[in-house]
């Protein structure tokens, strides 16, 4: 369907709103419960599986995954929720009619087609980096909560975990081995208080779908704030 152009309810109050929102298929999307899954777009196989299964998982609860459909983990995080029959919401750095990565071009499609896509910029956009963590705010804004799959120490991923901590979103994050390079970033935010992420349960728990405690989750949110500030 052709871009159209809307203010998206999410992001009218926001302290960084965008002037306008262009898109491309249904907003409808965000009537659902909202989790970001986010991470390295050199992601190791492990975390792009992991990406994948949280997606899939987290569309047959229901929940609307929201991505920058980059390579790596937000595309595996996408194709996940696509295998559902949950909702997918792709927020990009170009012009709805550029598609990046160009590889990407049948996923742009599919989410468009069962959710929808989104970018502040004007078609014919090509997909400049200061755009990159500009849109992460986006992503930021629309989330209930970011989940971090894998991240370096000085990530894109990080950005979007900054922006979440400015509006009080939750912030998750998927454990990964000491010794590699794409866990240092997602390590260093459960180190530092961030919800681990062990599966979806934990996920579902934070947004108070499921039947398990959540005695912590103010205090450990207020101390990622405090080191990530």
């Amino acid at each position: 369907s052709a871009a159209s152009r809307c203010r998206v309810s999410e992001l009218a109050n926001d302290p960084a709103a965008t002037a306008v929102l262009l898109t491309r298929g249904d907003t409808a999307a965000l009537n659902a419960r909202r989790v970001s899954i986010v991470g390295t777009r050199n992601a190791t196989e492990h975390g792009r599986r992991t990406a994948r299964r949280f997606g899939a998982e987290l569309g047959e609860a229901g929940v609307t995954v929201i991505s920058g459909l980059a390579r790596g983990v937000d595309a595996a995080a996408h194709r996940g929720v696509l295998e559902t029959s949950g909702s997918p919401v792709g927020v990009v750095a170009s012009g709805l009619d550029v598609v990046y990565p160009p590889e990407h071009v049948d996923l742009w499609d599919a989410v468009a087609t069962r959710g929808f896509l989104c970018s502040e910029a004007a078609p014919g956009t090509a997909p400049e980096a200061f755009r990159f963590p500009m849109r992460n705010r986006i992503i930021a804004a629309l989330s209930e909560v970011v989940i971090v799959v894998e991240s370096r120490l000085e990530g894109g991923s990080l950005i979007t975990v900054r922006e979440a901590l400015q509006r009080g979103v939750t912030v998750m994050a998927v454990p990964g081995s000491t010794g590699t390079r794409s866990a240092e970033g997602t390590n260093m935010l459960i180190r530092d208080g961030a919800h681990v992420a062990l599966g979806v349960d934990d996920v579902l728990t934070v947004l108070g779908m499921a039947n398990r405690s959540e005695e912590h989750t103010s205090e450990l949110q207020s101390r990622l704030h405090l080191v990530c500030r």
